[in-house]
């Protein structure tokens, strides 16, 4: 399994306790997208790390609340695609259904991009910015 590479880390003080909830349900999320992700690049990619900024995963699990919050079952209504750019290809790698009791009213397209300059072919470098849709459903 391809360990994900973090290069930074978050300190937790110092803040509100709204503020901790909030964090600490963006550190679920976090941690479900770098599962996913290590197991996507597992099982569709040949390489043997997966380097990102810790604030890119972080930063899209507080979109994904973001994006979720106003939606009426919320996350737990929600389907994160999380989709690899690599040039002019874009790869589903895997999708995270928060709780498949519920029906899915939210659909989110997480896409990471793939650094062009990275001359390791055997580590995948993701770039810090990422593009997310959402879509809708009744």
């Amino acid at each position: 399994m391809p360990p994900v590479i973090q290069d930074s880390s978050i300190s937790l003080s110092s803040i509100t306790e709204e503020e901790e909830v909030e964090t600490q349900e963006a550190l679920l999320v976090m941690a479900k997208l770098q599962s996913v992700l290590r197991r996507g690049v597992e099982r569709y990619l040949t390489c043997h790390a997966v380097l990102l900024p810790r604030p890119t995963l972080l930063k899209a699990a507080h979109d994904v609340l973001r994006l979720c919050a106003q939606r009426p079952s919320g996350l737990r209504g929600a389907v994160v695609d999380l989709y690899l750019r690599d040039n002019d290809t874009c790869k589903r790698l895997a999708q995270v259904v928060a709780d498949p009791r519920v029906d899915t009213k939210t659909v989110i397209k997480l896409t990471l991009h793939r650094d062009p300059s990275s001359s390791d072919p055997g580590v995948l470098n993701l770039l810090s910015g990422y593009t997310m849709e959402r879509s809708c459903l009744p």
